[in-house]
């Protein structure tokens, strides 16, 4: 529970300083593209089965797939927020460092999670300017 409100308390505070919002888990209730097809990774949670494809496949390839909903929900809110100030502040190298190392608390391997990040959710920052 403290790692999920770790968690929660850095995405916020990117948000709110930076830019205007994010959700514990982003864009409720609208689907995605590419979102058919039924895979559970955490294969314990049958509600992880009913992310988008793109949630998904972040949570595998950050190394989230086998935590709890409600972690992974904040994850998610976290690679959002990271996303949203690579658009709003610059794909730079130093602002990927900055954001990797400000979730390094919370996050086993920020690097990765920074990566996995991007690579789905913001794939136009995967060259960084």
């Amino acid at each position: 529970m403290l790692k999920t409100l770790a968690i929660g308390a850095v995405a916020s505070a990117l948000v709110f300083g930076s830019f205007s919002s994010a959700y514990a888990h982003p864009y409720p209730g609208v689907s995605r593209p590419g979102s058919t097809g039924v895979h559970s990774p955490a294969g314990k949670d049958d509600s992880v089965a009913q992310l988008p494809f793109a949630d998904r496949e972040f949570l595998r390839a950050s190394a989230f797939d086998d935590e709890t909903r409600q972690l992974q929900d904040a994850a998610i809110a976290l690679a959002h927020a990271q996303c949203e100030y690579l658009g709003t502040s610059g794909n730079t190298a130093a602002n990927r460092s900055y954001l990797a190392e400000e979730a390094r608390p919370f996050v086993e391997y920020p690097y990765m999670f920074l990566e996995a990040a991007v690579r789905v959710y913001c794939p136009q920052y995967t060259v960084m300017s």
